[in-house]
């Protein structure tokens, strides 16, 4: 068996047990006892309400398993401009109602001067090999984009044209001043992959900003410093991460490694919930030997499984920044699929 698939296979380990899912039912959680540092241009309500938009892109799933295409709804006062469906196979995952090829993975709302794009997160069997195939490929949505995952490249490159044309057809329309992205996990990824590209090859829009929740390292360096080039005062973007949580921490980053070479980009803000795990081995010393790297993160994974599970929930992301706003008494109504019975919206 090739080094590349014994990476998969042992990252699969670990994506089976830690990066499935918006949400598990975990109590109420967002018991941070830090005291958050707000970064400049950070927006508080503004990112308890992507967050609230990450979770539709979660429910909407559920919604199509139930109900098929014709059931998928955004809450008041959005209004659904577009579903984006991914291929999967009945096989292994569960479709929607009325199409067994087919499950939601984003989608567009507006509402007043503002159009979101929000990506689900893993979900399903074809999420998690998308999520696995960590070997790097160059992005070629903008100039020197550099190289990122060819897992969550492949999702993006299937359902971009799709976005980027509705995304496009409204902001042409004259009607539109704003544009907000989105996304948790897997999501997280894809809205990173997003951010540049919608930047540069969106028509007239005043702004792009881009609020993601536990979001995996995208990409190597280059890709950092033309990501980052985008940014402005009207280009902004922020990364949500809950400093107890695994996922922001894969693939493991710092390694210069031939196709295997991982950076975050800035814009972090930390918060707190959950439980402190154990640190991550040095994968310095592996000389860049992605088997050993692979069978390190996988026993990891095997033996922190609860905590990994509990720290990446996007529902106590959503509980633990909306308890910090201003209005913490809406924040169970809010909270869409963290208590419906569904331990993996």
């Amino acid at each position: 068996m090739s080094a590349r698939k014994l990476l998969i296979v042992f990252f699969s380990l670990l994506v089976s047990i830690g990066s499935i899912g918006g949400c598990n039912n975990n109590g109420s959680g967002g018991n941070s006892n830090n005291d958050p540092v707000f970064l400049e241009g950070f927006e508080l309500e503004l990112a308890i309400e992507l967050g609230e938009l990450a979770l539709v892109a979660y429910e909407q799933r559920i919604q199509c398993i139930n109900g098929g295409k014709g059931a998928i709804t955004v809450p008041s006062p959005y209004t659904l401009e577009e579903v984006i469906f991914e291929s999967v196979s009945s096989f292994f995952d569960s479709t929607c109602l009325d199409d067994e090829g087919v499950i939601p993975i984003a989608f567009i709302a507006t509402e007043g001067e503002n159009i979101y794009v929000s990506f689900r997160g893993t979900a399903n069997v074809t999420d998690d090999v998308d999520d696995i195939a960590a070997i790097q490929v160059p992005y070629t949505f903008v100039s020197d984009g550099g190289n990122v995952a060819q897992g969550f490249l492949d999702v993006y490159t299937d359902i971009e044209s799709t976005i980027l044309n509705k995304v496009n057809e409204l902001a042409m329309s004259g009607n539109f001043e704003n544009l907000f992205i989105t996304g948790h996990s897997l999501g997280a990824a894809l809205a990173f992959l997003a951010f540049p590209d919608f930047s540069e090859n969106v028509g007239p829009i005043d702004s792009v900003l881009m609020y993601n929740f536990a979001g995996p390292a995208a990409g190597d360096s280059q890709f950092v410093t033309t990501y980052e080039a985008q940014e402005s005062l009207n280009r902004i973007s922020f990364r949500v991460v809950n400093t107890n949580d695994l996922i922001p921490k894969l693939p493991p980053q710092g390694l210069n490694c031939l196709l295997f070479s991982y950076e975050h980009v800035g814009g972090k803000f930390d918060i707190l919930f959950g439980a402190l795990l154990p640190e991550l081995p040095d994968f310095a010393d592996d000389g860049c030997n992605l088997i050993t790297i692979g069978e390190q993160i996988a026993a990891y994974g095997l033996n922190n499984a609860d905590g990994i599970l509990e720290n990446h929930s996007m529902c106590t992301y959503f509980s633990t920044l909306c308890n910090m706003g201003s209005d913490p008494l809406t924040c169970p109504q809010r909270a869409i699929g963290c208590d419906d019975g569904n331990a993996n919206p």
